[in-house]
């Protein structure tokens, strides 16, 4: 078993090396920057038309009747 381990830490070194030069190459990390990006008029009201069109059937939705016995319970008490 010992001599399994030896083997295998050459290859730890070089996959450590790897992923490091991954993270320190510009353009390569896994998180980038975000595209700067401004919204048109025509954008903004295409959002606020599907706003519309979803909030009316988000208000009536309903979970199905065999997970009802695990909902949370939501008392919404009047002001």
């Amino acid at each position: 078993m010992a001599a399994r381990r030896a083997s295998m830490m050459p290859l730890l070194l070089l996959a450590a090396c790897v992923c490091g030069l991954m993270c320190c190459l510009p353009g390569t990390s896994f998180v980038q920057p975000p595209v700067a990006r401004s919204l048109t008029q025509e954008d903004v009201a295409k959002l606020a038309t599907a706003g519309a069109f979803f909030v009316p059937q988000a208000a009536g939705a309903r979970l199905p009747d065999e997970f009802v016995a695990f909902a949370p319970i939501v008392d919404v008490l009047p002001i």
